[in-house]
């Protein structure tokens, strides 16, 4: 059975901003259904950071005209300036699928490493990501998984991230995804999987459709686009407006077909709609699979996405001690209002 663990704590001050007043201060702590891994909920201090969560629209606009120049990821330079295939994995050395181009990784971050280039522009707001570009990346990656497995099966965990501009961990403004691929799990994946496996052993059922079961037309359920369920998690992990999403019944990306790949773009040019209207600039995203080589009835694809702090003169970052060294979650606001407020934006109802 899925649980929803929470603990609500207290703490008391003088606070200075209020004349030293007594003032209560709220903190809720809430154990992830899955992993059990802590999230600390602290309501208010979206309030507190907010001002570092805006970028300087002039500093930006500087720097996309100076990444512009020399950019190997513009369509005048992508033939030219990124690697090739080796001719015996693919004759043609690149792959290419609408305005999307997947190449090997310069410097890559797994034994099997590729960069999907998504568009032709040098840079989009996040208003601007279109449905087919993230369909058209996501089809290049998968092609090159396909390839892959056919002349590699023993590399067998693959994982699509994506990190959009400085805040979010990019050393190039270009908008594009990374493909990452090995003979061993990620540590999210084997985590998400072994837990996902126990639960399985122990409920006789999958974690994952009685999560969609709870939670579907409940406070913290967003949509649904072509059979992918977009959610709001109960126990935030990974950053600022932490959104998932849940493609049912498939465990590994190559069992993923056109009809919910479409899914997951358009459902991610949702959510970063909401991100630009909120004025963010930059985000992460992670899609994480299964094995390639099977099919686990215990574990679904999912994907993972967070806003990131603005571009500022002065920066700023959410990457801090607590979640990379103690690796506790923190929400800066109820999980629940959050949903509420992507909802009222898309304009949609539980």
């Amino acid at each position: 059975m899925i649980k929803f663990e929470k603990t609500i704590k207290h703490a008391k001050i003088l606070n200075p901003l209020r004349n030293f007043e007594e003032t209560v201060l709220l903190f809720e702590y809430r154990a992830d259904p899955l992993t059990k891994r802590n999230t600390t909920v602290i309501p208010g201090m979206l309030d507190y950071v907010g001002k570092f969560l805006s970028s300087d629209q002039a500093l930006l606009k500087s720097l996309v005209e100076k990444t512009r120049v020399n950019c190997p990821f513009c369509p005048e330079n992508v033939k030219e300036k990124t690697p090739m295939f080796p001719r015996e994995f693919l004759r043609e050395g690149r792959i290419f699928v609408g305005e999307a181009v997947a190449f090997p990784n310069l410097l890559g971050h797994a034994e099997r490493s590729v960069l999907v280039v998504l568009s032709k522009r040098h840079h989009l707001k996040l208003n601007e990501f279109t449905a087919e570009q993230f369909f058209n990346g996501f089809k290049a990656g998968a092609a090159y998984l396909e390839k892959l497995n056919a002349v590699e099966p023993e590399i067998k965990f693959p994982a699509f991230i994506f990190n959009y501009l400085p805040p979010a961990g990019s050393s190039i403004f270009h908008p594009h995804m990374q493909v990452l691929a090995r003979d061993r799990p990620f540590y999210l994946t084997e985590l998400l999987i072994n837990r996902s496996e126990e639960y399985w052993r122990e409920n006789g059922s999958s974690f994952w459709s009685d999560l969609l079961a709870v939670e579907k037309g409940k406070e913290r359920y967003l949509f649904e686009t072509k059979g992918v369920e977009w959610l709001v998690p109960f126990a935030p992990q990974r950053g600022l407006n932490e959104v998932h999403a849940i493609i049912r019944g498939k465990s590994n990306l190559l069992e993923l077909d056109d009809e919910e790949w479409r899914g997951l773009g358009e459902g991610l040019v949702k959510i970063l709609k909401f991100y630009h209207a909120q004025g963010y600039v930059s985000f992460n995203a992670v899609l994480v699979s299964g094995p390639m080589d099977r099919h686990l009835e215990y574990f679904d694809v999912n994907l993972r996405v967070i806003s990131r702090t603005g571009i500022q003169q002065w920066n700023f970052t959410d990457a801090w001690a607590l979640p990379y060294l103690l690796w506790d979650g923190e929400a800066v606001e109820e999980p629940e209002r959050l949903a509420e407020k992507i909802r009222s934006f898309l304009g949609t109802s539980r």
